[in-house]
């Protein structure tokens, strides 16, 4: 998955891909691989060249996250092209429609919604598992779910769409 992270105002391209407990990253065409563990709720730990890093990740208000590594704070912003796409797309496209897709291959968790619901920007419609890290999929737009296409316990793979929102 093509990602763009703004690390402390530092902006870099990357290419993530990751399964259950090994995560690749290419970052500038470098390519780095990690072994991730989540021991506890909240603090993942990965092993990257060797090197040993204690994470937590707090989302902020606004949008922002905060990430600290070995006891340093970074503020973190993720912009998936996939989502930006969807949220710019949706009020000019067809009837204001969004595609939800799934960011990463993983397990659907839980269902946030029902068809039929009504939404605002940014709210939460399905939590998705992967590297046994839950990940709250938003939903681009305000609007009214139209389709689920997922259920809990199922696999996804990225880019599968799991919900519409109109």
């Amino acid at each position: 998955m093509k990602l763009s992270l703004n690390i402390d105002g530092q902006v870099m391209e990357t290419d993530f891909r990751a399964d259950d407990t090994r995560a690749a990253i290419t970052i500038d065409g470098r390519e780095y691989a990690a072994e991730v563990g989540c021991p506890e709720p909240g603090l993942y730990v990965i092993l990257l060249g060797g090197r040993v890093f204690r994470c937590t990740i707090d989302r902020m208000p606004g949008g922002s996250t905060e990430v600290t590594v070995n006891g340093r704070r970074r503020t973190v912003e993720v912009h998936d092209p996939k989502r930006t796409g969807a949220r710019s797309g949706g009020a000019a496209g067809a009837g204001g429609r969004a595609v939800i897709t799934a960011p990463m291959p993983g397990k659907i968790v839980r269902v946030l919604c029902a068809v039929g619901d009504e939404v605002k920007a940014e709210a939460g419609l399905i939590v998705v598992e992967a590297m046994k890290m839950q990940n709250e999929v938003q939903s681009p737009k305000a609007g009214r779910v139209s389709e689920i296409r997922v259920e809990e316990g199922q696999t996804v793979n990225a880019g599968d769409v799991l919900a519409i929102v109109e």
